[in-house]
């Protein structure tokens, strides 16, 4: 059953749900079709109901009362009423289109709930070029959908084919009038006699089985009309020569194999016959006796009763609706004929062993069991694997380490039903672990943090959790916790030169330890930069003069990016200094600077004063009026003070050599402060 139709029928209530029947209910099996995961749909037109058998075995009921007449659109498709519906088409949605042959409509079942799309329920013929729902049909018993997804009707009643497309109804071949003409002509214009079955081939070629003109006609892609197998006489003759010179007789249902071949239902013939790609027709099924055959029973050798349609699933199973015989039969690889296993009480077995790998084989009692098969582990699943030649192996690696309760599951092939395995008891190690180490960058520099990284995994499932540590010469350099597989540690400052690196993952409950490679880290000296003079370090000026030098910061190690500030110190007195430029950026390359030292001329000295001189500045103060008296002896006071007293001041310069230090000072890539310095010689005569 689809996943679409199971989640629909989610929204009904219990009684509206497919309800599981027995086999031996299903009366006239008429019309197959097969949905893309191989469960196979049927018409019981004496039940008036859709059936499915599903690939584990289960019959069901998906549309359809039981009791005959038109009713129940717009709900629950169990609760309808149909009249002998006698072809189905599945969609790739899942939709299940229906031939309500009795009411002469076309009806479509959706998540669960059935509606009628095409046909108005009188036997007519009318409505091209509009819309379907609206349009007459005359007994449609065969449908088909093309690569488009616009459904194919065989109108039969009304011996046309019809094609509705986003709802609209047009006739794609006959002409309306039964007979038979208009080979080599527009398909439109071509008599057909009750079509009774169509498909699509490899090409977009449709094929018709023209029923009562014992003939399979084909509209290639430009809408031309042919007759591609049968003479027009009933009969039986051909095989093993071209299809167009065979006799059909009656031919019904059609499906298209591998290799394009053409798979006929010639009914009245009691064979199915095949045409291959150099159009050879011989037969596949059926030994021309009409009546049944027991289960098991070779295709050619068997029995069939009047086969009337025919579908074909992703295993190349062929059924057939062998009505009349009330069941539908089933063409396994093996060239026998088997019931599906909804009809029968067929078992299947799986058996399962495990070590490093778990190995399922399946056995059934028809054919190799094909499909797929499901690893469950601790009740949930593991792996799902297709069968090859019944078996499969699944490798178990990814199971975490510990105890595990593992068990198979076979979903069966619509001929060997589901089963499960015993359930097995399976401990794991640990799970073996390898750890990549990426080199750290090229850029790295003494004294800065060194970024340290490393990728635990492993072949099982889950992610290695835990610690790793970076260690070099056996001491821990850094640790890291892993985060989804990854850890980043960080070596704070290494030192200058090469360093080996191992990466050493320390394991957890699951995963083992291991560790990496050796990695080499190279790290560089820390950039950093040279003070000189250029030319002379000594000068010999005179008083006033200017001394002038030139400085040159020079990179070390590298690129030194940082700004580096100037100054002196140790200047002469009252001298003063300039650099232009006051900063200087090295980068890769030496910068120089222009220092200029500029002296004084001379330098003002009071070496002595006589007392007598003083007394001649005090003088004018005497003079003053009798009132001013208290003015005198401040005025014997500087008398006295200058008597024999000397300022001495700075001596006026004389020829003496200074030692200037010049400092150059920046910020280095780690943030530290760098002072480097030189020594220059003033002499000033």
């Amino acid at each position: 059953m689809s996943f679409v139709r199971l989640t629909a029928m989610l929204f009904f209530s219990i009684a509206s749900l497919p309800a599981q029947i027995a086999a031996n209910s299903i009366q006239l099996p008429v019309a197959l079709a097969y949905d893309a995961a191989g469960n196979l749909y049927f018409a019981d037109a004496n039940r008036h109901q859709i059936f499915e058998a599903t690939l584990g075995g289960q019959l069901l009921v998906l549309a359809g009362s039981g009791t005959q007449g038109f009713a129940g659109d717009g709900a629950a498709a169990t609760a309808a009423r149909l009249n002998a519906p006698q072809a189905l088409a599945i969609g790739a949605d899942g939709t299940i289109y229906l031939a309500d042959t009795g009411n002469n409509v076309i009806r479509a079942v959706s998540n669960g709930v059935i509606t009628t799309i095409a046909g108005t329920g009188k036997a007519a013929f009318s409505g091209d070029g509009g819309p379907a729902i609206a349009a007459s049909l005359a007994e449609p018993n065969a449908l088909a959908l093309d690569s488009s997804g616009a459904l194919l009707i065989a109108d039969s009643g009304n011996h046309c084919i019809r094609r509705v497309s986003n709802g609209i109804i047009t006739t794609i071949a006959g002409n309306g009038t039964q007979g038979f003409s208009g080979d080599g002509f527009i398909a439109k214009a071509a008599q057909l006699d009750t079509p009774s079955g169509i498909t699509i081939g490899a090409s977009g070629s449709l094929f018709i089985s023209d029923t009562h003109n014992h003939r399979i006609r084909v509209v290639d892609s430009t809408g031309i009309m042919n007759t591609f197998a049968g003479t027009g006489k009933p009969g039986f003759s051909g095989d093993n020569g071209p299809s167009a010179a065979a006799q059909l007789d009656s031919p019904k249902g059609l499906a298209i194999a591998n290799a394009g071949v053409l798979l006929i239902a010639d009914a009245n013939n009691q064979r199915i016959r095949s045409i291959n790609s150099q159009s050879v027709i011989s037969t596949l099924a059926g030994n021309a006796t009409q009546g049944s055959a027991a289960d098991g029973t070779i295709a050619l050798a068997a029995a069939l009763n009047t086969p009337r349609s025919l579908a074909i699933n992703s295993f190349g199973y062929l059924a057939i609706a062998d009505a009349p015989n009330h069941v539908v039969r089933v063409l396994a690889a093996d060239g026998k004929l088997y019931l599906p296993d909804a009809f029968t009480n067929r078992i299947s077995t799986v058996a399962l062993t495990a070590a490093s790998n778990a190995t399922i084989a399946v056995a059934g009692q028809a054919a190799i069991p094909q499909g797929v098969v499901q690893l469950l582990a601790d009740g949930a699943t593991f792996a799902t694997v297709t069968l090859t030649s019944g078996t499969a192996t699944v490798p178990l690696t990814a199971l975490t380490p510990g105890s595990h309760t593992i068990t198979a599951f076979y979903a069966g092939d619509g001929l060997n039903p589901a089963a499960s395995s015993t359930a097995l008891t399976l401990s794991t190690a640990k799970a073996t672990t390898a750890v990549v180490t990426a080199p750290p960058s090229s850029n790295d520099f003494a004294g800065m943090p060194l970024l340290l990284n490393a990728n635990v995994t492993s072949v099982t499932k889950g992610t290695p959790t835990g610690t790793v540590n970076f260690i070099e010469a056996g001491t821990t350099v850094a640790a890291a916790q892993l985060a989804a597989g990854i850890a980043s540690g960080v070596y704070l400052a290494p030192a200058a030169g090469t360093h080996t690196i191992i990466a050493s993952y320390l394991g957890d409950n699951n995963f083992s330890p291991s560790a990496a490679p050796a990695v080499i880290a190279t790290v560089k000296p820390m950039p950093d930069f040279t003070l000189a003079t250029t030319g002379s370090t000594s000068q010999t000026i005179a008083a006033g003069s200017i001394a002038i030098y030139t400085l040159s910061v020079t990179p070390q190690s590298g690129a030194f990016t940082g700004a580096v500030s100037l100054s002196a110190s140790g200047l002469p007195f009252g001298a003063t200094v300039s650099f232009s430029p006051p900063q200087l950026v090295p980068g890769a390359s030496s910068a120089t600077s222009t220092m200029s030292i500029q002296t004084l001329t001379s330098i003002v000295q009071l070496r002595s004063t006589p007392g007598s001189l003083y007394a001649l500045l005090c003088l004018p103060l005497l003079l003053l009026r009798r009132r001013s008296r208290r003015l005198l002896p401040i005025c014997g006071l500087i008398v006295i003070a200058g008597c024999g007293t000397r300022i001495n001041q700075p001596p006026t310069p004389a020829a003496a050599s200074y030692p200037i230090i010049v400092s150059a000072t920046g910020t280095n890539l780690a943030g530290a402060v760098v002072v480097h310095t030189t020594t220059v010689t003033l002499t000033i005569e």
